[in-house]
């Protein structure tokens, strides 16, 4: 046989690895880890979920991202997962204490991962080449898109709600906007958008969406909401969009079609989809993606409830057609008004809505509403839930609900006419309800603690990022549609123009209540206007540091901290234009 000289230095080097320290190879592996805070882990069972992965990791640090790759044609899992820490140090403590440990039945092998790949853009500039402004800026979007942060969930596009708004009315886009017609065409626009806003929040609820989740932080794995679609966007372009990717589960598009919901059956799907999809131009627009609140449907998934819905919305649709045809156009403004109002008639009425109790738990909304649509004028079913203390997320049937008609003549022929009748088994008992009617809004969606926190506070209410673009007569002509004004305040500068906030007091608790509720998430020149409740006047402390301003402006005092110091008591207390403003304003006032 051959000596190890004869082999050469080949020969030796093998050796030396078999019988070398093993601790050095843990070292440089810990080393790797520091250096990247990533993990990959393999040989995992095949009936592991991310959830899994993240309960188990999660326990030594907060998690940047975990990656479990699966099979596109039997969306099982591969077997091996990438697990991200925020801190390297935490990666560090979850290899050392879970590597060759039992997981799910199985001994996990940890490695280090590699460095994330990044894309093309960010290699070129590393290198030194140096791309247009134009794609440096769509990269940077890029790389936000995941954020969590946003200031408007709920965004539309401006042309898409002009465009929406135009169809429904059965007028030209260019009349809508037009400069020559009587009111701002910003506030038309504004008011157009608020609209559309609520029919999309009670088209949301009646599929099952949650409009609560959207005030949490937590983000879906797999629903994502798409925004800035263009309004000639249908649900099956956005399916054969989003379905390139995956496999899709409910895919929402209210009849605004300014907004949607797409539902990933797999979180890794909905990665990939989020990443590829970003900003990416549909027809003549690029969509803006958001990951959705999580727990934003009511239920879980249900394929064959999907496809029955899909195949109502598509005979829907068709009716519509054939009737639409069998009408003629229709362009008189003073028909279409009256039209509209007597729609909603039944608002502010009492004896609309109807109380139904003894409602088996498994009752949905649209097993009502395929009960009592029966009766014409049907506006909305709601059964009251509860969150299930028992599985987070989970919601249950509290037994009983609210339907609510058009008018109460409808609403007792239906009483009349659904007394008694069963269920799912369960004998309804219904009874007229003391509610007032809200045209279509779902108050009757939260518990009763909820309602508690949206009684009135006052009259009064503050609307702040106001454009500068905007006058006086803007916001009362916005804000007049949805409730009687007593006064508007639009507080000035010493420079001239305002400064980005007004005051508005109404006749009653209950139409400020109402403004607060409507115009959320209402845009006026491209800002969203944010509205809050204003402070009343009516602590002596408040009195006293009023006073004291006063006697500041009698004193002569100009300093730049007291104008700050005015601006903040200003927008805190919400007073009637102390100071320099008063003068400014009195005129304003009187209407």
């Amino acid at each position: 046989s051959q000596s190890a000289a004869e082999k050469g230095p080949s020969a030796n080097s093998k050796d030396e690895s078999k019988h070398s320290d093993p601790t050095d190879s843990i070292a440089n592996t810990i080393e790797q880890i520091r250096e990247t805070g990533r993990l990959f882990i393999r040989n995992l069972s095949y009936l592991t979920t991310e959830d899994d992965l993240r309960s188990a990791f999660e326990k030594f640090g907060p998690l940047s991202e975990v990656h479990m790759p699966i099979s596109r044609d039997t969306k099982r899992p591969k077997g091996f997962a990438y697990i991200l820490y925020l801190l390297p140090e935490h990666a560090v403590k979850a290899y050392t204490s879970l590597d060759n440990k039992i997981f799910l039945g199985r001994l996990l092998h940890i490695l280090p991962g590699k460095e994330k790949p990044q894309p093309r853009e960010t290699e070129d500039a590393q290198s030194g080449f140096k791309s247009s402004v134009k794609k440096e800026r769509d990269a940077k979007k890029k790389a936000l898109a995941g954020s969590d942060f946003n200031w408007n969930s709920l965004y539309m596009s401006a042309d898409a709600v002009a465009d929406s708004i135009s169809e429904r009315l059965s007028i030209s886009k260019a009349d809508l906007l037009s400069a020559d017609s009587s009111g701002n065409p910003a506030v038309r626009l504004a008011l157009a958008e608020t609209h559309i806003i609520n029919d999309t929040k009670q088209f949301f609820e009646d599929h099952g969406v949650v409009l609560d989740s959207f005030s949490g932080r937590e983000r879906s794995d797999t629903v994502i909401l798409v925004k800035n679609i263009p309004f000639s966007a249908d649900e099956d372009e956005l399916r054969a969009l989003f379905g390139k990717h995956g496999s899709l589960g409910r895919v929402l598009v209210p009849p605004s079609r300014t907004i949607a919901i797409v539902e990933f059956l797999e979180p890794s799907e909905a990665r990939t989809a989020f990443r590829h999809l970003a900003y990416k131009r549909l027809k003549d627009a690029p969509i803006y993606l958001e990951r959705a609140p999580k727990d934003v449907f009511s239920t879980d998934f249900d394929a064959d409830a999907e496809a029955e819905r899909r195949e109502k919305a598509k005979e829907v649709e068709q009716s519509k057609a054939e009737f639409s045809k069998m009408l003629e156009p229709v362009n008189d403004p003073a028909a279409a008004h009256t039209a509209a109002s007597q729609s909603s008639s039944g608002k502010g009425e009492t004896g609309c809505v109807l109380f139904v109790k003894n409602l088996d738990f498994d009752t949905t909304d649209d097993t009502l509403r395929s009960v009592f649509s029966g009766v014409d004028g049907l506006v909305s079913v709601v059964v009251r839930r509860k969150k299930d203390p028992k599985r987070p997320g989970k919601w249950l049937s509290m037994g009983f609900g609210f339907i609510e008609y058009s008018s109460a003549q409808a609403a007792r022929q239906a009483l009349e006419s659904f007394q008694g009748i069963e269920v799912d088994d369960h004998k309804l008992e219904i009874k007229l309800s003391d509610r007032v009617s809200k045209g279509g809004s779902s108050a009757e969606a939260g518990d009763s603690a909820e309602i508690d926190k949206k009684k009135p506070k006052s009259t009064k209410l503050v609307i702040k990022n106001i454009p500068f673009e905007a006058t006086r007569k803007d916001i009362r002509e916005l804000v007049a549609a949805f409730g009687q004004i007593k006064s508007v305040r639009l507080p000035k500068k010493f420079s001239g123009g305002h400064r980005g906030f007004a005051f508005i007091e109404f006749l009653t608790p209950q139409e400020a209540q109402h403004v607060l509720d409507t115009m959320k998430s209402t845009h006026l020149y491209g800002r969203h206007l944010v509205i809050d409740w204003a402070e009343e006047e009516n602590s002596l402390e408040t009195m006293r540091e009023k006073v004291g301003r006063q006697f500041a402006k009698d004193s002569g005092e100009t300093s730049s901290s007291s104008k700050r110091r005015k601006i903040e008591e200003d927008l805190e207390n919400g007073n009637n234009g102390s100071g320099m403003d008063s003068d400014d304003d009195d005129d304003e006032d009187e209407d």
